[in-house]
């Protein structure tokens, strides 16, 4: 599996972390339970280093300019717009595929 292949996988688990540390922060501010915060805590957190790693290799192994890293980065940070990033690395990882596979 390539780098950007990756990066999209851990780009779409990120997002769906995020949510579920947001479902987690509800638990814990609504209902004074700590649980959910305590459980995806650390897995988005784990997720988002993963992801910022990936984001370096893609970086260099695309030849992505600066620009298109931090922007990616950037993208990354808020809630649920990793979702957006993702798609528009699945879009980049279809267009690799498509070149990389012989003409039919």
């Amino acid at each position: 599996m390539n780098a950007l292949k990756a990066l999209m996988i851990v780009t779409f688990a990120e997002a769906i972390s995020w949510i579920g540390l947001l479902l987690g922060m509800v638990l814990k501010y609504g209902f004074d339970n700590e649980r959910g915060v305590s459980i995806m805590g650390p897995i988005h957190g784990m997720l988002f280093m993963v992801f910022v790693v990936l984001l370096l290799i893609t970086h260099f192994q695309e030849r992505w300019s600066i620009g298109r890293a931090l922007l990616s980065f950037v993208e990354s940070v808020p809630p649920l717009t990793g979702f957006l990033l993702g798609k528009r690395l699945l879009q980049d990882v279809r267009m690799d595929d498509a070149e990389r596979s012989p003409a039919s």
